[in-house]
C-alpha cells in the first residue's frame, strides 16, 4: 500500500486537499467555503441594480431570472422579460430558503454559489440598459443558447429536441418531464447530464476525423502530426467544456483527456489514477464547494470504480468491457444514488447496452445537424435520422421503465453510504487478491 501511494503522488495530494476542505467546512476556518454567499441585506426589502447572467427560465407562474450569478429572482409573467446581459432594477426581498423535510434548501443554494431567492412583481422590475456588448464571462451561455436555437430551427419534434439539446449541449430547459423520469428510472440519467461519456464521444469523433478514420496516412511527419492533432483536440475539448458550463464531470473528463493527449504528444504514458486525482485537485482548488456536490461525487465515484475494475479484471473483450464498465460504474455510484435519490435501477445493464449506443449516435447526429442541418437534402436526411435515433432512445428508456420491478426504492443515510462503500472496497480488494494468486 505504501508503495502504491508513493507511485501516485497526485492521489496523496488529493486526499490532503479533501482533508483541508472538510476541516474548513466543519470548523469554519481558516477560510470559509461560504464567504462569497454572505449577504448584508438578507430578509430585508431592497432595490438592486444588477446584470442578468442567464436566460430567464419559465416556471409554472413565474420566470426565474439569475442576477450577478448570485441571486435568483422569480419574476411575475406580466413583467417585460429581460435578456442575457441586460442591466435591471429590481425591488425584492432576498431570502435563503427554508428546510423542506430533511432537505436544507438554503444550504443547497449556497453550495451552488447562490445567495438566495426573491419574488418581484411586474411594477417592481425594470430594464435599465438593454445589453449592447456581452461581457466575456457570459459568452459561453450565449453560444450555448444560439446553438440550441439552431437545433430548434431544424424542425425537430419537441420531445426529441429537448432530449437532443440536453445530451449535446447540456441545455435542459425544454427537457420533457416524462422523459427525464424515464431516464432516471431506467438508470440512464447520466446520459442526460453532459458528462465524461459525452466528452469521450466528442474526443472519439475528433480523433477519428483528424486521423481520417485510420484509412489514410497523413502526408506530414509523425511529430508534426502529434502536435497538430493534440492542439486541435485540446482546443475543441475545452471549447465544448466551456459551452456546457464547466460541470464537474465534463471538467474531470476534459482534464483527463487533455493529460492523456499531452502525454501522447510528448511520447509519454500517464497513470490513470494520477490523472483522475489531478482533475479532482484542479476542480477543488478553484471550487472547493464542489466536494459536496452530488454531480462531483457521482462523477468521480464512477470513474474511480471503473479504473479499479479494469485493473483487476485481466480478461478483456469488447462485450465484457461494456459489461464490466456498466457494473463497476453502478457499484461505484450505488451508495450515493441511494443516499441522494432513494432509488436505484434494476435493469442498468440492459439500459447501458441499448441507450449508450444510441446516445453515441444521437450526439454525433446532433453535432452534425448543427453544422450541416441547413444544407438542402443532406440536412433533411441528417435531421430525420437524428430525430429517429433520439426517439428510439427515449422510447427504449420508457420501455425499460415500464418493466416489472424496474426501480427499487431504498433511502439510506450518509453514514450508511460510507459503510456500504467500505463493503464495496473490501469486495474489490477481495477480487484483486483472488486475481493475483
Amino acid at each position: 500500500m505504501a508503495e502504491w501511494f508513493r507511485t501516485h503522488p497526485m492521489v496523496v495530494l488529493l486526499l490532503l486537499v479533501i482533508a483541508v476542505i472538510l476541516v474548513c467546512n466543519y470548523i469554519g476556518g481558516p477560510f470559509s467555503l461560504m464567504r462569497d454567499t454572505e449577504f448584508a441585506y438578507l430578509d430585508q426589502p431592497r432595490t438592486y441594480t444588477a446584470v442578468v447572467t442567464d436566460y430567464p427560465s419559465p416556471r409554472k407562474k413565474t420566470y426565474c431570472v439569475e442576477l450577478n450569478r448570485r441571486l435568483l429572482v422569480y419574476l411575475d409573467t406580466a413583467a417585460t422579460m429581460p435578456s442575457l446581459g441586460d442591466t435591471v432594477l429590481v425591488k425584492t426581498t432576498i431570502r435563503r430558503g427554508g428546510v423542506l423535510g430533511k432537505f436544507d434548501y438554503g444550504r443547497y443554494l449556497r453550495m451552488q454559489g447562490i445567495i438566495g431567492s426573491g419574488y418581484a412583481r411586474a411594477r417592481d422590475f425594470q430594464i435599465l440598459h438593454p445589453t449592447q456588448h456581452l461581457p466575456l464571462y457570459l459568452w459561453p451561455r450565449y453560444i450555448q443558447h444560439r446553438l440550441y436555437e439552431r437545433l430548434a430551427s431544424l424542425g425537430l419534434a419537441s420531445r426529441e429536441l429537448g432530449t437532443l439539446a440536453a445530451i449535446t449541449l447540456g441545455y435542459k430547459e425544454d427537457l420533457d418531464p416524462d422523459t427525464k423520469r424515464a431516464f432516471q428510472a431506467s438508470g440512464a440519467a447520466h446520459v442526460l447530464a453532459v458528462s465524461g461519456l459525452h466528452t469521450g464521444i466528442i474526443y472519439t469523433i475528433l480523433w477519428s476525423l483528424l486521423t481520417l478514420f485510420g484509412w489514410r496516412k497523413p502526408l506530414y511527419e509523425e511529430r508534426g502530426k502529434r502536435i497538430v492533432l493534440s492542439v486541435v483536440i485540446l482546443m475543441c475539448l475545452w471549447t465544448y467544456a466551456l459551452i456546457t458550463g464547466f460541470t464537474p464531470s465534463v471538467v474531470r473528463a476534459t482534464i483527463m483527456a487533455s493529460t492523456a493527449q499531452i502525454g501522447y504528444m510528448c511520447y509519454r504514458q500517464g497513470n490513470s489514477f494520477n490523472t483522475v486525482a489531478t482533475a479532482a485537485v484542479f476542480i477543488l482548488l478553484f471550487a472547493p464547494r464542489s466536494l459536496f456536490s452530488a454531480s462531483f461525487q457521482l462523477s468521480f465515484a464512477a470513474v474511480i470504480a471503473i479504473l479499479a475494475a479494469v485493473q483487476i479484471v485481466r480478461y478483456r473483450h469488447p462485450v465484457t468491457d461494456l459489461l464490466l464498465v456498466s457494473v463497476a460504474a453502478w457499484l461505484g455510484t450505488l451508495p450515493l444514488t441511494l443516499c441522494y435519490f432513494g432509488q436505484c435501477s434494476n435493469y442498468f445493464l440492459l439500459t447501458n447496452c441499448i441507450v449508450i449506443v444510441l446516445a453515441w449516435l444521437a450526439v454525433f447526429g446532433g453535432l452534425a445537424c448543427m453544422v450541416f442541418g441547413t444544407i438542402p437534402i443532406l440536412g433533411k436526411i441528417l435531421v430525420s435520422c437524428t430525430q429517429w435515433i433520439t426517439w428510439l432512445m427515449d422510447s427504449a428508456t420508457e420501455w425499460i421503465e415500464s418493466l416489472p420491478g424496474a426501480v427499487t426504492h431504498l433511502a439510506i443515510t450518509p453514514t450508511m453510504a460510507v459503510v456500504l462503500y467500505g463493503a464495496i472496497i473490501l469486495f474489490f480488494c477481495g477480487i484483486y487478491m483472488l486475481s493475483t494468486r
